[in-house]
């Protein structure tokens, strides 16, 4: 247990040092709503696409061929967008109904839960997982961009257009192809990659706003909740009743629990007014996960012998 929460801190420590950093570099000045505007375009429409695309291209798609994992994941999550989006029709504000579902089911797969996965399961399972991410950010962005998309907006070309869209699309047909790039082309692939966490990240710590949290905290604490222990424990309990073996449920769990993925933000600030209470679910969501659920949970599922 010991272990696993010292993992867990590593991972989200310095997440949380980078959204406190934010704070304090908007409140010493050093940037402001202008700064904070044109680098979400940034990492929207460049940083962001490239860093799915490489991940994913390098992926051999070969290497993991888990079909019915992939099908529960890509089911379970259009089940959670549905169900959340019932349940938030009853006390939820219609125009932040979109962004509160998708803060209730959009995971941070590709940062912090592969790193989990990785750590509890060793490098072998990495393939799994990272595909398992690019099959579910192939669900996610449409959904989320026919959650997020303004009235009047035509969703179909939101969805065909949007760079994080293109870039998992192409980046699974580089990896299915395995498809060459050049080594130029990777290098500053990869440093654009590399801008992405920390810049949306100081770019939600600006964002935070302790009024907009007062107004807004009912809804944020209910969607991280839900992303947290609701998505997850209906999950594991669906997935072990359909037989899955204890690695598979492990890193169901892992994937399923993630904090509120960093692009929800991003997409939500592009086409919202409402991107400060993405910005609070990503922050509480990500504070309270490596403290205390997440290690809560794999230790409740050990003890029961699930995974």
């Amino acid at each position: 247990m010991d272990e696993q929460l010292f993992y867990a801190l590593n991972i989200t420590t310095p997440i949380l040092s980078l959204l406190l950093l934010g704070i304090a570099f908007k409140r010493l000045k050093l940037i402001d709503e202008g700064f904070i505007a044109t680098a979400n375009r940034l990492v929207f429409n460049i940083t962001l696409p490239c860093m799915l695309f490489f991940g994913i291209a390098s992926t051999p798609l070969s290497q993991s061929n888990n079909i019915p994992l992939f099908l529960f994941g890509a089911s379970f999550t259009l089940l959670c967008v549905v169900l959340f989006y019932l349940l938030s029709l009853s006390f939820i504000q219609a125009d932040k109904r979109g962004t509160f579902v998708q803060g209730a089911f959009r995971g941070n797969l590709g940062i912090i839960g592969i790193a989990l996965a990785v750590n509890a399961y060793g490098p072998e399972v990495l393939a799994v997982a990272s595909l398992y991410m690019a099959i579910i950010s192939l669900i996610d962005n449409p959904l989320s961009v026919l959650l997020l998309k303004p009235k009047g907006h035509p969703s179909l070309k939101s969805i065909i257009s949007n760079p994080i869209i293109i870039a998992v699309c192409l980046g699974l047909i580089f990896s299915a192809l395995q498809l060459p790039t050049p080594e130029f082309v990777q290098q500053s692939g990869h440093y654009l990659a590399q801008l992405t966490l920390p810049l949306a990240l100081i770019c939600i710590g600006g964002s935070l706003s302790w009024q907009n949290f007062r107004r807004n905290h009912i809804d944020v604490i209910t969607a991280t909740a839900f992303k947290l222990l609701l998505m997850p424990l209906m999950g594991i309990s669906i997935a072990y009743q359909l037989n899955f073996s204890a690695d598979e449920l492990g890193l169901l769990y892992l994937m399923l629990s993630a904090p509120t993925a960093v692009s929800s933000y991003i997409m939500t600030q592009q086409m919202t007014p409402y991107g400060a209470m993405a910005a609070e679910i990503i922050a509480l969501s990500t504070a309270t996960m490596s403290t205390f659920i997440i290690t809560t949970g794999l230790v409740l599922l050990k003890s029961l012998q699930i995974i």
